[in-house]
């Protein structure tokens, strides 16, 4: 049913994935890469979920210090709304 896929420069058959970063550009990505002579025959983005999960931390702190920063503010005024 399924032939192996041959490499289209050397002709060998085996594929590996290889993290990439190319120059000028600002994200890295993943690369099928012959086992053989390593030419790239895809590319596919690059997702390191460790650093995905860092950066979403990250906005969720700074969003419940934001949602802080607005209940001290909202309690402040009824204190103030209360006084009079």
């Amino acid at each position: 049913m399924f032939g192996t896929a041959k490499c289209g420069h050397c002709g060998q058959i085996g594929t590996k994935i290889m993290q990439i970063e190319p120059n000028g550009a600002a994200y890295k990505q993943s690369a099928i890469c012959c086992n053989s002579c390593n030419a790239i025959l895809g590319v596919t983005g690059y997702y390191d979920t460790g650093t995905l999960l860092k950066k979403a931390e990250k906005e969720r702190d700074e969003l419940k210090q934001r949602i802080e920063g607005i209940e001290h503010a909202i309690n402040q005024i009824g204190y103030l709304l209360q006084s009079r």
